[in-house]
């Protein structure tokens, strides 16, 4: 049976990607500590317990109104398999209520890109996580096994996910394991032809397994997310090389598939923002922290592409309602209200006071009928 709500808001959401006007500005948060926090459960029990967790999310989305989400159930045992590193999580290493983290080191040496090049990413990935990130992909199954449930209770609730999954670039991956001292000094300055190599055959794995997975999941959309890659953090000419190339194979696969690529852009891009003119228009998301200047993507990009942000992880901490509902106002005053989705920079913080998530939300809710 179809769900009336669920359309609705699914079809807000596509309009404000289409750069079409919209009845109601959507809010669309990512907010896992912070849904565990404000619903007053330990972080603990929000990773381990998958149906309690999805109970909170739920609870939270409503009373803030919120149009969407970007998950639906969360755990930080998705983390190893993408950043190739070890986790500190709550409950074990920390305290029951302390947020997971990841543990940066050379976890992979650089002889271990040989492997890369002789048996394929997949295999060595899958070899990797068992041996040196706590065999995280077994500690997956129960997330896993929940999922289909937590989608099928979304919908019921008339709340559509955007985000399915995330896309990994190789930039990302080989980041995370070999540490950013390493693979910026030692493997991109030291010895570029080879990582180009690697990357490559990367790809190899990555292309068809992103494919299948979009052609089992249908999903709305999925993230393609940049953190170290960013032109803040490097040259453009290493920019060029090492991630731009990759960042556009993924979000030409999304749009070959139908699906919107959600360009989860942490650190500053700025630098960056007239190559994301390369993209076909009317089909991406721009997801952006507060690094990034937004009055300059809405510059450059507000013609062809759907703006995602960018209420402050610190006002949403610290500041006080009033200042929220404000700022966030003015944002859709320069950035909307058509072409752009409110949500915090990144995830909203374990932190946040809920009164100030709900002044963001209730700025988004309130907007279009205060202009009647």
């Amino acid at each position: 049976m179809r769900n009336n709500l669920y359309d609705e808001r699914l079809e807000r959401i596509k309009k404000a990607v289409a750069l079409e006007p919209v009845d109601k500005i959507p809010v669309v948060p990512c907010a896992n500590a912070y849904m565990a926090r404000s619903e007053g459960i330990s972080i603990k029990d929000y990773i381990s317990n998958y149906e309690l967790a999805c109970t909170a999310n739920l609870n939270a989305l409503r009373k803030m109104g919120a149009e969407a989400t970007q998950n639906v159930i969360y755990t930080p045992w998705l983390l190893p398999p993408q950043w190739l590193s070890k986790i500190a999580v709550p409950g074990d290493e920390l305290g029951d209520d302390e947020l997971w983290q990841v543990k940066e080191s050379e976890n992979m040496k650089f002889e271990d890109y040989r492997e890369v090049l002789d048996n394929g990413f997949e295999a060595f990935q899958t070899k990797f996580i068992r041996e040196r990130c706590d065999d995280a992909n077994a500690k997956l199954v129960p997330y896993f096994e929940y999922l289909p449930t937590a989608y099928q209770r979304f919908y019921e609730a008339g709340i559509p996910c955007i985000c399915d999954f995330l896309m990994i670039t190789p930039f990302e991956f080989f980041c995370g394991g070999r540490s950013l001292a390493a693979f910026f000094m030692d493997d991109l300055i030291g010895e570029p032809d080879l990582i180009d190599e690697v990357f490559k055959k990367t790809m190899e794995h990555t292309l068809p397994l992103y494919r299948g997975m979009m052609e089992r999941l249908q999903p709305v959309g999925v993230w393609i997310g940049g953190w170290r890659a960013s032109p803040e953090m490097i040259s453009p000419r290493v920019w060029n090389r090492f991630s731009a190339p990759y960042i556009k194979a993924y979000a030409d696969l999304c749009i070959e598939m139908n699906v919107i690529p959600i360009f989860h852009l942490d650190s500053n891009w700025t630098g960056a923002l007239e190559w994301f003119r390369c993209m076909p228009p009317k089909k991406c998301i721009m997801a952006l922290d507060s690094k990034t200047d937004i009055r300059k993507a809405k510059a450059i990009l507000g013609d062809m592409m759907c703006i995602l942000g960018d209420v402050p992880a610190e006002l949403l901490a610290f500041g006080a309602p009033e200042e929220i509902y404000a700022h966030t106002t003015k944002l859709i005053d320069d950035i909307g209200p058509t072409g752009y989705i409110v949500s915090s920079g990144c995830d909203i913080p374990a932190n946040a006071r809920p009164e100030n998530v709900q002044a963001m939300c209730d700025a988004a809710n309130n907007y279009l009928a205060n202009k009647r």
